[in-house]
């Protein structure tokens, strides 16, 4: 673990500032790579708590820890942050807009760009699915076939109901099962980037990765407690991990990241659509390259698709969010 947040760390100081101030200088053009990757269940204020975990010139605290080894806040940004791997992208606010604030709704907006009004009502334990060509990835196959598209994600809640038809049609070319047991650390659910990356080879690609530990651990003890907490840092490691991947393989300075949730907590539980803790959510880019100010979930499909040059104006039906980067 030592081994690879140094290599992030050295990947940010030597090469990661001028990735950063490239980006920002520089126009926004169409890219051949994208990670996606979703933290599900993570709360906005908890997650800024991690990011400032303390002032600088405090004697450090051991960052909240319940099942594995403590963690020491590191130096980033004017704090002493818990999470140092996402202390280095940038990090806007966000919004649950429309249907039920659970996993299964909410990420066929996120993974399509389309809601109720034009998919019908989707909940965890409904029948209703995404319809024919919606996903992100039957929009990316129809435009550009020669991306290589991984969806890594559990059956239950980001299965058949959302990817149903870009399997059955041939848009999604890898669909791995999440990791399974790892003391909820997401250790293995990394393994499958692993396997994705093995089999895309130097294709271009998007690459989705779905992480539950929190929520999971959220729905069992509360999200008042260090063990949602320390599952939130370790959702921070697994994303160091997977820089490391790309690094390793050379693939980073031309990959776009971004990491976002599907929706806050309240207690146990996420199912008040009117309560702020479970609809304020948040939305990252580790090239710095967002542009608007406040984004929602219905934007996140509208933002991959512009990243990989697909324009929107062919979508029917037409979006109703819009892209975050220019």
């Amino acid at each position: 673990m030592s081994r690879s947040r140094t290599l992030l760390r050295s990947l940010f100081s030597l090469a990661g500032a001028c990735l950063v101030t490239a980006s920002v200088a520089t126009p926004a053009a169409a890219v051949d790579r994208i990670v996606l990757v979703s933290w599900d269940g993570i709360r906005r204020d908890v997650l800024r708590d991690l990011l400032e975990w303390q002032s600088l010139g405090e004697a450090p605290k051991l960052c909240p820890q319940a099942r594995n080894e403590p963690i020491m806040p590191t130096e980033c940004n004017g704090y002493l942050t818990c999470l140092p791997t996402l202390c280095n992208f940038q990090l806007i606010d966000s919004e649950v807009v429309e249907g039920k604030p659970l996993t299964r709704p909410q990420h066929a907006q996120m993974l399509s760009g389309y809601g109720p009004a034009e998919t019908g009502a989707i909940t965890n334990a409904g029948v209703n699915s995404l319809p024919p060509g919606f996903t992100v990835y039957e929009r990316i196959h129809a435009t550009r076939p020669e991306i290589f598209n991984v969806h890594i994600a559990g059956r239950k809640y980001i299965g058949q109901g959302i990817i149903r038809w870009a399997v059955e049609s041939g848009a999604l070319d890898l669909d791995l099962r999440r990791g399974g047991r790892d003391n909820y650390t997401g250790i293995n659910t990394t393994k499958r980037v692993v396997t994705a990356l093995d089999a895309i080879g130097d294709q271009p690609f998007f690459m989705f990765i779905h992480y539950k530990a929190a929520d999971v651990l959220a729905h069992r003890s509360g999200d008042g407690g260090s063990q949602y907490r320390e599952a939130t840092i370790q959702n921070d490691v697994q994303l160091g991990e997977v820089l490391n991947l790309l690094i390793a393989r050379d693939l980073l300075p031309t990959t776009e990241v971004f990491v976002t949730t599907d929706h806050g907590f309240h207690g146990i539980f996420h199912v008040n659509a009117s309560d702020p803790l479970i609809t304020r959510t948040w939305f990252a880019s580790l090239r710095h390259d967002i542009a608007e100010p406040v984004g929602s979930v219905l934007d996140v499909t509208p933002t991959m698709l512009t990243t990989l040059g697909i324009p929107l104006s062919t979508a029917e039906p037409p979006y109703r969010g819009r892209t975050l980067v220019p």
